[in-house]
């Protein structure tokens, strides 16, 4: 085999690639597949369909010159869901 024609610009990527694959080598399937479990928060009922509303700061600033009753509308909404335990 004639190595003369590869250049540097060839060996590169194969050096790279070559510690590359002989680590995938010594990879086993099992090693990801074991299952993870998550503990899960116990939510109050409640809180079914719940989400806080978040809202940015250009928003909050729109809405106190058109519409400042649905900021404390909002405020109200996420208030009652901290009371409830839905979120922090």
């Amino acid at each position: 085999m004639d190595f003369s024609v590869l250049s540097s610009s060839h060996i590169r990527p194969i050096a790279v690639l070559l510690p590359l694959l002989a680590f995938m080598q010594g990879c086993s399937v099992n090693t990801y597949a074991e299952k993870i479990t998550l503990d899960k928060t116990i939510m109050p009922t409640e809180c079914a369909g719940w989400e806080k509303i978040e809202l940015k700061q250009r928003t909050s600033l729109f809405l106190m010159r058109e519409d400042p009753r649905l900021i404390v509308e909002i405020d109200s909404h996420n208030l009652k869901g901290k009371n409830l335990g839905c979120w922090q």
